[in-house]
């Protein structure tokens, strides 16, 4: 319990004991007042953990918004590095409208839109353990997952059409399938969901659901080290071009690349534990026994990670 009455714990059982306390001043059933004061443990266990599950969740909402800008950089890398790899893509005479998304900056290329939805979904099952947590009504875990399948059919189906041969690069094309092929892996669990209407089928859905969820986080951080040479295609591949060396600029942005990459894989790495223990306390029958242990521990180590990636974007910016 005592992870659970971490914050703000004191008080409850303060108020508990002068709540006894009065009663027996007051002659009153001293099995009443046992199980009042049962009550009030009872319910600084639960404040205790949705303190946790609210710290956790505000971190993960920072690592979403970290995550954002690294795939905004990767966007621009990927879509630069697709036309130097096939310029006749560009061709003043010629349009290829299974290009759409390469020629216009307004949507993501494939790989990009891929890992973006993947951390879509990510968030949205957070979501979906926090509502499970602080007790949200089916209704309202209803519409969050409704949001989730419609997100999850829509990249599903973008990607399909994105990395046919010639439309997507070589580098990414093994990780945008991979993550195709789990959003197919839990397309029929969401179908379920879809007809929930209890809070107790939704706690089916999150468990059955949850080894999937955490393959994507997993195929994400293995997916990084096929990102890093689009995002670093464009300071070097120039430079092989001509086959000269790369200058000092160049070489630290590049270790400036390898550094943010470093970062997300942290962000990722500690994202793991803290979905582990969030989905073990939300997922687990209510009893005295504490079952939120270190999500704030976690949530420290996430807004760290987030903020030397955030260093390094802003690094990225000046070079």
């Amino acid at each position: 319990m005592s992870a659970r009455l971490r914050v703000g714990a004191r008080a409850p059982f303060r108020s508990a004991r002068s709540t006894i306390a009065r009663g027996a001043r007051r002659g009153l059933n001293v099995r009443s007042l046992l199980f009042a004061f049962l009550a009030c443990v009872l319910s600084a266990c639960a404040a205790g953990g949705v303190v946790e599950f609210e710290s956790y969740k505000t971190a993960f909402d920072n690592v979403q918004s970290t995550s954002t800008s690294i795939l905004d950089q990767l966007a621009q890398q990927e879509r630069w590095l697709f036309f130097a790899v096939n310029k006749s893509a560009r061709s003043p005479v010629k349009f290829d409208p299974d290009l759409a998304r390469y020629y216009t900056d307004s949507v993501d290329p494939p790989g990009t839109a891929s890992f973006r939805a993947a951390l879509a979904t990510i968030k949205a099952y957070n979501d979906l353990l926090y509502g499970l947590e602080t007790g949200q009504t089916a209704q309202a875990l209803s519409a969050k997952v409704a949001a989730l399948e419609a997100s999850i059919t829509s990249a599903a189906s973008d990607a399909s059409g994105l990395i046919a041969p010639a439309k997507a690069l070589p580098q990414i094309q093994v990780a945008v399938a991979t993550v195709n092929g789990l959003f197919a892996e839990l397309q029929p669990f969401l179908q379920l969901a879809l007809t929930a209407r209890s809070r107790e089928e939704f706690h089916d859905f999150l468990v059955q659901s949850y080894p999937i969820v955490r393959r994507l986080l997993v195929e994400l951080r293995n997916s990084t080290s096929k990102i890093f040479p689009v995002l670093t295609a464009a300071v070097v591949d120039p430079a092989n071009r001509v086959g000269r060396s790369l200058t000092a600029a160049e070489q630290s942005k590049i270790d400036t690349y390898r550094k943010l990459l470093a970062d997300w894989v942290v962000l990722i790495d500690t994202t793991v534990k803290a979905l582990d223990a969030a989905n073990t306390a939300a997922l687990a029958p209510p009893t005295l026994v504490d079952q939120v242990t270190g999500l704030t521990t976690y949530a420290s180590d996430l807004d760290t990670a987030a903020k030397s990636a955030r260093k390094n974007l802003a690094a990225l910016a000046t070079k």
